[in-house]
């Protein structure tokens, strides 16, 4: 399908949109790197099976400026101009890339940055919405306006079901992972968020253990206060976990799931094997 719009989409991988939204609204993605030898090893198995086995963890990086050239490029052979939604500026050097490469090129004007400071999920969202806003017409000022207001509301969860590898690669304090691990068994269930652009500790469920529930919970808390909620979700081995709460979200929430999505290997990377993650954004 041709869009009939002077304006295309650029984003990182990070976005977690699956391939269907990618080419239906004709995006186009920039890879993040990952090196992992030990899943060369085992060509047969995928990337959470190796990390289990193994206890290894990947090596990333954020795209190059180079690579957001040729996507640049590539793009404005379509269109007039370029919306870049990166992932968070304070995770990554991506949106560093992504300015850089900006300017680069012959015209810079014709490139605008947009930084979701979010990543996974709720960066999907934010795309899809600002797909969703190109093909209604809008000019860039005002889709970069409607995203910056949508950025303050929405929502990322995630829960993880070890921290051994956030801790092994730094993002966690050995006292933080120690007092995860007393709080879980304690029945408490840590919540990960998005906060000021980092990811961080953002709540607690206090009355379950069970990372479907306490999932649901945070996605029915914000569907009472917004009235109705777009979701998407990423899982890494736990697909089936995933299909469950898309549907008791459309069942009891009349939530709309926008996407199902494999978490991107760079952020499963640096989470591990059995994280759940949902974006949730109030659309009314």
């Amino acid at each position: 399908m041709v869009i009939d719009s002077k304006i295309g989409l650029v984003v990182d991988d990070i976005c977690s949109l699956p391939e269907k939204l990618v080419n239906e609204y004709q995006i186009e993605i920039v890879k993040t790197k990952l090196y992992f030898p030990e899943w060369e090893k085992f060509p047969e198995k995928n990337l959470y099976q190796v990390m289990r086995e193994t206890k290894a963890g990947p090596k990333t990086s954020a795209p190059s400026p180079g690579d957001y050239l040729k996507a640049y490029k590539k793009t404005l052979e379509k269109f007039e101009k370029v919306l870049v939604v990166t992932l968070s500026s304070k995770l990554s050097a991506t949106y560093s890339s992504a300015r850089q490469a900006k300017e680069l090129m012959p015209d810079p004007s014709k490139i605008f940055i947009f930084d979701s400071l979010s990543a996974a999920t709720p960066e999907g969202l934010l795309t899809f919405k600002a797909a969703q806003l190109i093909r209604e017409g809008k000019d860039i000022e005002e889709i970069l306006k409607i995203l910056e207001e949508l950025r303050e509301k929405i929502k990322f969860f995630g829960f993880l079901e070890t921290t051994y590898w956030v801790e092994k690669i730094g993002r966690m304090s050995h006292w933080q992972a120690t007092a995860f691990k007393i709080l879980k068994g304690f029945g408490v269930q840590p919540m990960l968020g998005i906060k000021k652009g980092k990811v961080a500790l953002t709540g607690f469920n206090f009355w379950t253990k069970d990372t479907f529930k306490a999932l649901f919970h945070q996605l029915k808390h914000q569907a009472k206060k917004s009235k109705k909620i777009q979701v998407g979700i990423n899982y890494t081995d736990n697909i089936d976990l995933a299909y469950k709460l898309k549907e008791k979200v459309e069942k009891e929430l009349e939530g709309e799931v926008v996407f199902i999505s494999p978490v991107p290997p760079i952020v499963g990377a640096n989470s591990g094997p059995g994280t759940l993650i949902a974006g949730c954004l109030p659309t009314v």
